[in-house]
């Protein structure tokens, strides 16, 4: 991490720095192509400035050695891939990871991080609106008219929800916050849990259960039964058809499940032919058709599991990387949690912890860290930890 309110060069240059960084954090709700587009602009203005100023260059932090050895554990998969060509030009998606240093950079200082907020509330919002509005309207998918929002898919639409929904109750429900950003959360925390609901991902529900046990846990023990008692009874009250689609998550039968099981069957096929450095991150439709196992119909290019994909892709190298990884990001969390935070900013790492809770458990049932959109959000929220840590004089 740099030192806070480094930008390189002056006013100007920052301005506009802090343009395209809040242009980034505002798209990131809805649009992977203007998020992309603000981040590398972003990116190209800070390293400019990098060159006319050594102090804004960024400083070792604790997720340097993790995020290494996890490209270190693809490079080796590359290398041994059954698709060497394939596997280099996936490599491109590592770029992501400059999020989390563009994040924890620039995100420079306390005010900043809160108009950060408010931008985030408000694009957030606006984006579990437009969702919602789908479905209404009758442009939703299928017979409960399932809202993919301003995504092609569903399932991205879900993800980000849930990670919008944690941070807006962790901020609604924390002590000591003032009143309007108390009111603005929660408001947020309402349109994006309905947005979520009608995104009919499952994953993401189940995620979003976790992330808020977690968030009420480290905030407010009390809420907990409460929270609960009237999920149970929402459950009750539903219209059969939502019923059957909760009781669809634990349900073996269910053909969505199925294939999950078959996945998971064939998956485990592929690793015991490549268990250490795996097949390389390449499209595994191919594969799969080979090892799926017998009666298997659906033919899928990725494992709906991380943990499972990142095994078969990466063999048992790489999924020790990606753990020690997640245990990082984990790590910081926990570390800024454990500092004495003004109350906006506890509730905002109590919010960050739910929301890797959250993101986690459903990667147990989706390729999330896959999902260039779901996986850029999750990177800001590490990022922003990392800066929050900064300003209270914590060490990177």
């Amino acid at each position: 991490m740099i030192r806070v309110g480094r930008w390189g060069g002056g006013d100007i240059r920052r301005g506009v720095g802090i343009f395209f960084l809040g242009a980034f954090v505002f798209s990131s709700t809805f649009s992977i192509a203007a998020t992309q587009t603000a981040l590398t602009l972003g990116i190209i203005l800070w390293i400019i400035g990098m060159a006319g100023d050594k102090k804004s260059r960024p400083r070792r932090t604790t997720l340097d050695i993790p995020i290494l050895l996890f490209f270190a554990a693809t490079i080796l998969a590359v290398w041994g891939s059954v698709d060497r060509a394939g596997s280099l030009r996936s490599l491109k998606n590592y770029l992501l990871f400059s999020v989390i240093i563009y994040s924890g950079s620039l995100i420079s200082s306390r005010r900043l991080g809160h108009g950060l907020y408010l931008v985030l509330l408000t694009s957030g919002s606006a984006s579990a609106l437009y969702g919602i509005l789908v479905s209404f309207l009758g442009y939703g998918r299928g017979s409960l008219g399932r809202t993919p929002g301003p995504f092609s898919v569903a399932m991205t639409y879900g993800g980000i929800m849930m990670l919008l929904c944690s941070l807006f109750l962790s901020l609604g429900i924390g002590k000591g916050i003032s009143p309007k950003i108390r009111a603005g959360s929660l408001a947020g925390t309402v349109l994006t849990a309905f947005a979520l609901f009608l995104s009919l991902t499952r994953s993401s529900w189940v995620g979003m259960f976790i992330s808020g046990l977690a968030i009420m846990l480290i905030l407010r023990r009390k809420l907990v039964v409460p929270f609960v008692g009237i999920l149970v009874v929402m459950v009750f009250i539903l219209p059969p058809a939502y019923q059957e689609r909760i009781s669809s998550i634990w349900d073996p039968q269910f053909r969505t499940n199925v294939q999950r099981i078959e996945m998971l069957r064939g998956g485990l096929s592929i690793w015991r032919e490549y268990p250490l450095i795996g097949t390389g991150p390449v499209d595994l439709a191919t594969l799969y058709d080979k090892h799926k196992p017998p009666g298997a119909v659906h033919v899928h290019g990725h494992m709906h599991n991380i943990f499972l994909h990142v095994a078969v892709t990466l063999g048992l190298v790489g999924l020790l990387a990606f753990c020690y990884l997640l245990f990082s990001f984990l790590r910081v969390l926990v570390s800024v949690l454990k500092l004495d935070l003004p109350p906006p900013e506890r509730a905002w790492a109590a919010g960050s912890i739910g929301a890797l809770a959250g993101f986690t458990v459903n990667g147990l049932f989706e390729w999330n860290f896959g999902d260039a959109e779901v996986i850029t959000l999750l990177f800001i929220i590490i990022g922003s930890n990392l800066a929050l840590r900064e300003w209270v004089g914590g060490k990177s």
